[in-house]
């Protein structure tokens, strides 16, 4: 048997395709470690707390001590799976590529994320009509002034920071009478933690 030790952004899917080289594995590591879903979170207390066996960064996951050592994860790939892939999307369009479908990975990923989250208002998902998108439609039609634009730029920043890849963002706004500009920087979870 072999330990690996829980990381921030740890997903059990990814776990199985690193440590024992097959994604579809991750039930046998849940078993293995009896472990209730949602398997790993970053602060697994409130699972515990209600009586579920959740890790979180810092657990040692158990895994069959036959398998080789998991090799070392390269920069493209550690971003990959900080960030993320997804399938890149043009005017809302899937993009092909060569009989397939293009993917965006590593921070392309997280910045077509990030705009996406940006575009999309707040119910605009149903799946998570609470906790994604933006309120900027409701400023819509509202003569602008100082407190509409740090209201708008407080927005902005807030749904940045709702997504858990980014460690720190800083929003600046310039309001005119009709339009409100954002100057976006978003600082990425480093990906050796991830």
């Amino acid at each position: 048997m072999r330990y690996y030790e829980i990381k921030s952004h740890d997903r059990l899917e990814l776990l199985a395709y690193r440590l024992l080289g097959d994604v579809r594995q991750w039930r046998e590591l849940a078993e293995l470690n009896r472990l209730d879903p949602p398997y790993i979170a970053d602060d697994p207390t409130p699972f515990q707390a209600s009586g579920l066996r959740v890790m979180g960064p810092g657990d040692l996951l158990a895994y069959p001590g036959d398998t080789p050592e998991p090799p070392p994860v390269s920069p493209y790939e550690a971003d990959a799976e900080a960030y993320g892939r997804d399938l890149r999307l043009e005017g809302g369009y899937v993009v092909p590529q060569g009989g397939s479908l293009a993917l965006v990975v590593g921070k392309e990923n997280l910045l077509a994320a990030l705009i996406r989250r940006l575009n999309t208002g707040i119910g605009g998902l149903p799946a998570h009509p609470d906790s994604y998108g933006t309120r900027f439609r409701e400023y819509l039609g509202i003569l602008g002034g100082a407190q509409e634009t740090e209201l708008i730029r407080l927005e902005a920043e807030a749904t940045l920071l709702q997504d858990r890849r980014v460690e720190q963002a800083d929003v600046a706004a310039t309001g005119a009478e009709n339009a409100v500009r954002l100057d976006v920087r978003v600082t990425p979870i480093d990906p050796s933690s991830g």
